[in-house]
């Protein structure tokens, strides 16, 4: 007897749920034969706002797993020179994305670990920020307008500047998208 008056409970809070969506549908239906252009571009916007969000997604993974699958982006040790021997195929893709997403802006993100000045790994994780966006728009043509780049030091740890391991994890380039 219980079960069948858990399955009667559960049906009609269904059933109120149903009843709820569909008094919406026709507020939503109601407000689109009023206004018809309105509701077009409403939906439109909508629809391309949601197209555009899963294509940002999209491409700020697709950038993160680069790294894991090419290689990281190395850089001379304490330095902001590159070494794009060591991480071309990496900066090849990274641009290869980059082209084939228009409509986004990568901001080239830089990090430091915590040992040192805070001023000097802020000043060191922008300019290692500021020389992969270089090395990008120099040798492979990347569209400068479509890329920034930002240094956050240490700022911003994603393992523990306790041990050498947490902070070679700190040290790192990521990238963020936004729509243009």
């Amino acid at each position: 007897m219980k079960k069948l008056t858990l399955l009667a409970l559960a049906l009609g809070l269904g059933m109120q749920a149903q009843a709820f969506d569909l008094n919406s549908a026709v507020d939503a239906g109601t407000k689109a034969a009023a206004d018809p252009k309105g509701a077009l571009n409403q939906a439109g916007t909508a629809a391309g706002s949601a197209a555009g969000d899963k294509a940002a997604a999209t491409l700020t993974e697709k950038l993160k797993n680069v790294q894991n699958e090419k290689g990281p982006i190395v850089f001379v040790t304490g330095k902001a020179t590159l070494d794009a021997a060591k991480c071309e195929k990496t900066l090849k893709s990274i641009d290869g994305l980059i082209k084939q997403f228009p409509g986004f802006k990568v901001t080239i993100e830089g990090h430091t670990d915590t040992k040192g000045k805070a001023a000097s790994n802020q000043k060191l994780s922008q300019a290692r920020a500021e020389a992969v966006r270089q090395w990008l728009v120099d040798h492979l043509q990347t569209p400068s307008d479509r890329m920034a780049a930002k240094g956050f030091g240490g700022t911003k740890p994603i393992a523990d500047n306790k041990t050498e391991a947490g902070r070679a994890k700190n040290r790192r380039v990521d990238f963020s998208v936004s729509k243009m």
